[in-house]
């Protein structure tokens, strides 16, 4: 069966409940990251401070992905449209679409 998606954006993809350093006060725990595919394959992600400082975008898939493996986590990103994310210093991209049923 075929999954429902939309292309992901910044926003979409944004935590409910995320942590930063400098709230007051910390949530106990963040909100549950965002079922996705990314150039295909299933995962999670989230936009977010994440407990950190600055904005990045965390990912975990259920399998390899040839660029960056079952994890990944970058504040080096940026969506040139929705669905498509620019990542790193050197032009990679990569396709990224929100799960929604």
């Amino acid at each position: 069966m075929e999954k429902q998606t939309v292309p992901a954006t910044e926003e979409n993809l944004q935590l409910e409940i995320d942590d930063h350093p400098m709230a007051t006060p910390r949530p106990d725990q963040l909100s549950a990251p965002h079922p996705v595919l990314v150039d295909g394959i299933v995962g999670t992600a989230a936009v977010g401070s994440l407990g950190g400082y600055s904005t990045r975008l965390a990912m975990q898939l259920e399998s390899e992905h040839p660029d960056f493996g079952t994890e990944f986590g970058t504040k080096y990103f940026r969506f040139l449209e929705p669905g498509v994310v620019e990542w790193g210093h050197s032009g990679k991209r990569f396709n990224l679409l929100k799960i929604v049923d």
